[in-house]
């Protein structure tokens, strides 16, 4: 998916993952109301009842909500932005420093003093990233944001739904838009001014960045995975925050062949991204002498990117898209 706001940048084979790590993904805290900590002001209370559009239907909210359950990165991602600390995210506090290092801080404050362990739930969902009933039942939610993929089957959402309304934006992309997902998640509590803000400001903030290069509108960008067999081309819609456009090739679509190793010059962005999942297909990389002559290496300007970075990529939300641009500000403003 692509868009003018540098919108959900997904690598193939990396959405996936993507799912199997919640299992396992500068914000603000919470200005929650006095009692439960994951409380939604409503700005007013008398916004409540509020409808959601989902892609299943309707959603209705009763009341501003008190106890939201995140099933993802993202979700979490979305709430503390918004000021709402969720009570129970579907991370592991033992992987999540290596996964997504931009909620580490986040969720450890919205856990109060039991910090991070008191929030992170891996029990939320089951290890090939599909929701566990059960155990968001025992969450007691009254308000559950979800990820696309995890509701795309009608009775998956009607089950999870039936514990507690449950929120996720109306389209039938399995990794909508990153504003697209905020916009929703900011409707379910009644937050959609502060939401549009946000999404103001993270324009206005990559775009500080990418006026600091003179010409950034002509700088082209790829983002691949490196795989043993060649590269894989990903969303990197993401860098359009920058100004900047992506080369002839790049396929922020997916839907286009992998790149043959033997056709690595191809590889001639100005800048590039890249990430190899093998420890070993890096070093190959880094002795690989096709790899070596492209432009973007021999200029500087290429990103080796982590698995953080293709969790980040994958699914942003606000703070990881602050933590997306220092990541690749020293990249950017390095183009000539």
């Amino acid at each position: 998916m692509t868009g003018a706001h540098g919108r959900t940048a997904r690598l193939g084979g990396v959405g996936a993952a993507a799912g199997l790590l919640a299992a396992l993904l500068v914000g603000c805290g919470a200005d929650a109301g006095e009692g439960d900590p994951g409380a939604a002001e409503d700005g007013g209370g008398g916004a409540y009842p509020v409808t959601v559009a989902t892609a299943q239907g309707e959603v209705t909210i009763e009341s501003a909500p008190e106890r939201v359950v995140a099933l993802g990165f993202s979700p979490a991602d979305e709430l503390i932005s918004l000021g709402v600390d969720p009570v129970m995210v579907a991370v592991d506090p033992a992987t999540l420093e290596e996964n997504a290092p931009w909620l580490v801080g986040p969720l450890t404050e919205a856990g109060g003093e039991g910090g991070l362990e008191a929030v992170a739930a891996p029990e939320l969902v089951t290890g090939d990233g599909g929701v566990d009933l059960e155990a968001v039942a025992n969450a007691r939610p009254d308000l559950i944001i979800a990820e696309a993929y995890q509701v795309q089957d009608a009775a998956a959402f009607e089950r999870l739904n039936a514990i507690a309304p449950t929120v996720t934006p109306d389209t039938d992309a399995l990794n909508p838009d990153w504003d697209e997902r905020l916009l929703s998640t900011a409707a379910a509590l009644d937050r959609t001014e502060r939401a549009q803000e946000l999404i103001a400001d993270l324009e206005a903030e990559f775009a500080e960045v990418g006026e600091q290069v003179p010409g950034i509108g002509e700088r082209t960008y790829q983002w691949v995975r490196a795989d043993d067999t060649g590269y894989v081309f990903g969303n990197g819609s993401l860098f359009d925050l920058f100004g900047m456009r992506p080369a002839e090739n790049q396929d922020n679509t997916q839907t286009a062949a992998s790149l043959s190793l033997e056709n690595t010059a191809d590889l001639d962005a100005d800048l590039l991204a890249v990430w190899a999942p093998s420890g070993e297909r890096r070093e190959e990389l880094e002795s690989d002498p096709l790899f070596q002559k492209l432009p973007s290496v021999e200029a500087g300007t290429v990103y080796f990117a982590g698995l953080d970075f293709a969790n980040a990529i994958n699914s942003p939300a606000p703070i990881s898209l602050r933590w997306l641009r220092d990541e690749l500000a020293p990249v950017v403003g390095a183009l000539e």
